[in-house]
């Protein structure tokens, strides 16, 4: 990840892009609402409030270690050690939640006389010992319009209160908040005051705020805590030559910074755990395998997180699959030459699970931008994922970098390749699929002739990429690997779409099919089209029309059940089940077929049958005169098979059975 990051950070600095100054010891806050304490001139805590989850996450706090956090703080609850037995205690406990001004009185009672729980005065002292190591780095400055932090931990720090004294005052305007606020609020409290081992996230603020240019709980916090420290930076005694810049620099010698990021969350850049007997077989751990500058670390981190703000999903960063439906994967990319282009990039190598935009428009936005900037073969696009795979480490899944040139080609390309099929016999508007559309879908192993499917280890995201971008060297072998997987985990849904418009029953095909479908069948125009297989030529060689022959086959067999059997359809119908065998040994299919396709050829060409079964007796004539004498000796090749499904998928062209469509629309 190191050298990703290292290019990354290159390119900005190369192209002049101004980046928000960043220290590894600032960090977002978690995607959690949490308690907001403000806190008056005699350091202690007036009034407790809420948070929602939308604006904490927009602030930082300074996080050195997992014990040191400010200013909020993930307080170990509860303060109060109470007897769950007491009478007061359970008086408490069963009135109903929706009674929020009795219930606060009632905790307000519980608590009272009680002692503060083992640990919670040491809580504080821990707290006040790291406010005054900031206090040194955040020297107090009243015109500053970042004053209001100094401020905070000169308050907190010049409080004539003891520990206990200070924890009950916060548990009084706790409650008195409680009495007047919200059940959520009420219920925060409560995990803060008497909950059993719960964890309250609390953010410190002044009760004066509104007195000071930029409160504390305003994101503009996050880039003043990281200049401080950055200013007041202790350079170190180890000098030595960064293995990333080649330059000579105090070195870290601690550890690596580890920014929250999207997807991810905590992200180790380096992780080495010394109790592991592999790590020190070299007699060496951490930073001393790979020595890191302090400098070049600080600019990794400002690269990685500058690159994956809020605002940058979609353009430099966008959650990707992983090898199951329920992991997912951080695929970040950039234009060398501009890496904050405002063009959705990363939504085109990925796609998106929620947009309600055409894949195919974003495409064509990002490759207009592209062009544009007049990005060609020497401009490149570089892109990466990071996969954690346990909580301490995150590994590069994929690393790779192309022209801009490729790309456009590539979209361009993939889109033709989704429309390298015929048209199905459903709702069919000539969607082009997304990478993400194409994970998923790989993602499903259907089964009982598409009722159900089943989790399956889905493909890798580097062979879409062999796909979706032009010129790549490993092209055919991905296309070879991306066709056979879609035969084994789709063919079982395309047949039972085939058999459902044929027999115009859909109730058997289940409604979490949706897309896959059409997803499944663009899928195998694009990898025919990669092996050299265009539609104009392959539907008309021996494979895809055997499976057309099927296809026909169904419908007449079919239409003799409607008039001779009064619409009593078996469960399958004549070519949905002679699929199996047609691509084993097509010349076997071909023979069966023909002995028992003789009742109904009969009665399609006497008078009572109807027009719809002579035209697919005529069909079928032409097919059967067409293979003579083509058809292979052995089973059909991957890429035929895929022909032969697709023959049997393809809508047919007579008007007379536009009736039988219908049902595949709704």
């Amino acid at each position: 990840m190191l050298n990703e990051l290292y290019t990354l950070d290159r390119s900005l600095s190369r192209f002049r892009v101004n980046v928000q100054e960043s220290h590894r010891w600032v960090k977002r806050l978690g995607r959690s609402p949490l308690l907001i304490a403000s806190v008056d001139s005699s350091g202690a805590v007036a009034e407790i409030g809420q948070m929602d989850t939308q604006e904490a996450v927009s602030l930082f706090k300074i996080q050195p270690s997992n014990q040191a956090n400010f200013p909020q703080v993930t307080w170990n609850g509860p303060i109060w050690d109470l007897d769950r037995k007491s009478s007061a205690v359970q008086e408490w406990l069963a009135c109903p939640d929706k009674d929020v001004r009795r219930r606060a009185e009632l905790l307000r009672r519980a608590c009272t006389g009680t002692e503060i729980a083992t640990g919670q005065g040491r809580a504080v002292t821990r707290m006040r010992e790291f406010c005054r190591e900031l206090a040194e780095r955040f020297p107090r400055d009243d015109e500053s319009e970042f004053a209001a932090f100094p401020v905070l931990l000169s308050r907190l720090l010049g409080a004539a209160l003891s520990p206990q004294d200070w924890l009950r005052g916060l548990s009084d305007a706790a409650i008195s908040s409680a009495e007047t606020g919200t059940s959520e609020l009420l219920a925060s409290v409560e995990a803060l005051l008497a909950g059993e081992k719960t964890k309250v996230p609390i953010l410190f603020d002044l009760a004066d705020c509104t007195d000071f240019r930029c409160r504390v709980a305003n994101p503009r916090m996050g880039g003043y805590f990281s200049r401080r420290l950055n200013a007041t930076e202790q350079a170190g005694t180890t000098i030595g030559r960064c293995a990333l810049s080649g330059v000579e620099m105090p070195l870290e010698t601690e550890k690596l910074p580890s920014p929250n990021l999207p997807v991810l969350g905590p992200t180790f850049l380096m992780a080495m755990n010394p109790d592991t007997p592999c790590q020190t077989r070299y007699r060496r751990i951490g930073t001393d395998i790979f020595p890191v500058g302090k400098t070049t670390a600080e600019e990794l981190d400002t690269a990685l997180k500058h690159l994956t703000t809020a605002d940058r999903e979609g353009k430099n960063w966008k959650r990707v699959p992983g090898n199951n439906r329920k992991k997912f994967h951080l695929l970040v990319v950039y234009l060398e030459s501009s890496p904050l282009l405002e063009a959705r990039i990363a939504e085109m190598f990925t796609g998106s699970e929620k947009s309600d935009r055409l894949y195919s428009a974003i495409c064509e936005e990002v490759c207009t931008a592209l062009e544009g900037r007049k990005a060609g073969e020497s401009d490149l696009l570089h892109v990466f994922t990071l996969n954690k795979i346990d909580p301490g480490r995150v590994q590069v899944e994929l690393s790779d970098a192309f022209s801009a040139r490729q790309a456009i080609r590539g979209s361009a390309e993939w889109a033709l390749g989704a429309r390298n099929r015929p048209l199905l016999p459903m709702k069919d508007d000539g969607t082009v699929p997304s990478p993400y559309d194409v994970m998923r879908c790989l993602q499903m192993q259907w089964e009982r002739s598409g009722k159900r499917y089943a989790h399956a280890p889905g493909c890798r995201l580097a062979e879409v990429f062999d796909l979706l971008i032009a010129d790549r060297p490993a092209a055919g072998v991905s296309a070879r690997a991306l066709l056979e997987m879609t035969m084994r985990r789709t063919s079982e849904l395309l047949i039972a779409i085939g058999h459902a418009a044929r027999r115009g029953a859909w109730k058997n095909i289940s409604r979490e099919a949706g897309e896959f479908p059409v997803i499944a069948a663009s899928l195998l125009g694009i990898t025919l089209r990669k092996l050299g297989q265009r539609k104009e030529n392959y539907m008309q060689e021996p494979a895809f029309l055997i499976g057309r022959f099927l296809s026909l086959a169904d419908t007449l067999h079919a239409e003799y059940c409607k008039v001779v059997r009064k619409d009593d359809m078996p469960p399958q119908l004549l070519g949905n089940a002679l699929i199996p065998t047609a691509i084993q040994d097509p010349n076997k299919g071909l023979a069966r077929m023909r002995q028992r396709l003789c009742v109904y050829q009969a009665w399609a060409r006497g008078k009572k049958g109807t027009g719809l079964a002579r035209w697919a007796c005529g069909e079928m004539g032409k097919i059967a005169t067409e293979v003579a004498g083509k058809l292979p000796g052995l089973r059909f090749s991957d890429e035929q098979q895929a022909q032969l499904l697709l023959g049997y998928l393809a809508r047919s062209e007579s008007k007379n059975e536009e009736k039988i469509e219908e049902g595949a629309t709704n």
